[in-house]
């Protein structure tokens, strides 16, 4: 996993690491939170378009990738299930990404989609109703859980 995180940082252009956030059309720092949504779903590939997405956009980008591919979805929601056994909740990033995706869902945007069956919402909306966590706080749970 931290072999996929690293990579998923190297793919970043080169500037997106010292650009200023608020500068227009620059690419920017992405946040470990994004790195690890990406790598969930095997879309790491991905991180140097999700570095020109401004840090509060990014749960509801992502959101709107994993809406539009139910595998990628399944995946990242059995990403958010496996922090929760493990460590007994979810970040905030992760949380609002689910939401922001079932809200896509729940929009005009839904009859484009290939539709949500029930027990995949439900697992959505027992994640988002759970315990929310930081992400050092998983991060320590996962380290604590390995051999």
């Amino acid at each position: 996993m931290r072999r996929l995180l690293l990579a998923a940082l190297m793919v970043a252009p080169a500037g997106a690491y010292a650009a200023e956030p608020s500068a227009p059309n620059t690419a920017q720092m992405l946040s470990l939170s994004a790195v690890e949504a990406l790598v969930a779903i095997d879309e790491q590939r991905l991180s140097g378009v999700f570095s020109f997405v401004a840090e509060k956009d990014g749960p509801a980008a992502f959101a709107d990738l994993i809406a539009h591919s139910k595998k990628a979805l399944k995946k990242f929601v059995a990403k958010a299930e496996k922090d929760k056994k493990i460590a007994g909740g979810i970040s905030s990033w992760d949380r609002d990404a689910l939401q922001y995706a079932l809200g896509i869902y729940d929009s005009p945007l839904a009859s484009t989609l290939e539709p949500l069956d029930a027990k995949l919402r439900g697992e959505i909306m027992g994640l988002i109703n759970g315990q929310v966590l930081m992400l050092e706080q998983i991060s320590a749970a996962r380290l604590k859980g390995k051999p």
